[in-house]
C-alpha cells in the first residue's frame, strides 16, 4: 500500500517550478479532494465551474456523479491551466496531449513519491483536522 505524503513534502513539491505545472495541479487536486486518479484525469475543461469553485465528475470510477469543491489554491491553478480553452482535457502535457495515468505515476515516482500518496496525504490531513 502506498505511503501518504507528508504535508511539508507536499508543499515543497507543489512549489517546485522545475516540475511541470500540470503535474503540480494534479497533485493539488489529489491532495484536496476524494477523487481517484482516473476520475481527475477524465476531467474536461467544460467540467469546471470557476464561478462556483467546483469540478463535476460525470462518470466517476465509483459511485454517482459528483460535484467536487476546489480550494482557493486549486481554483487559481485550474484557472491558469484552462487559460482561454473552452473544451478538451483539463490535464494536458506540454505538447497538448491528454495526461496519461502512466505519465502521472512516472512523474510522481521521479519526485520520490507514489502518485496515490498525494490523495492519501490529503485524507490523513483532513482526518487529523477533524479529530482536533
Amino acid at each position: 500500500m502506498p505511503e501518504p505524503i507528508a504535508r511539508d513534502r507536499y508543499l515543497h513539491l507543489i512549489a517546485d517550478e522545475s516540475i511541470s505545472f500540470t503535474h503540480r495541479l494534479l497533485w493539488v487536486l489529489l491532495w484536496d479532494g476524494e477523487l481517484r486518479l482516473p476520475d481527475l484525469l477524465s476531467l474536461d475543461v467544460r467540467d469546471v465551474d470557476l464561478e462556483s469553485s467546483t469540478a463535476f465528475v460525470e462518470f466517476p470510477k465509483e459511485g454517482t456523479p459528483e460535484a467536487v469543491p476546489l480550494s482557493p489554491n486549486a481554483r487559481m491553478m485550474v484557472r491558469f491551466a484552462i487559460d482561454h480553452r473552452t473544451e478538451g482535457p483539463l490535464f494536458v502535457t506540454e505538447s497538448g496531449q491528454p495526461l496519461s495515468r502512466e505519465t502521472a505515476a512516472k512523474q510522481a515516482r521521479k519526485a520520490g513519491v507514489s502518485i496515490h500518496g498525494f490523495r492519501l496525504g490529503g485524507q490523513c490531513e483532513r482526518l487529523e483536522s477533524a479529530s482536533s
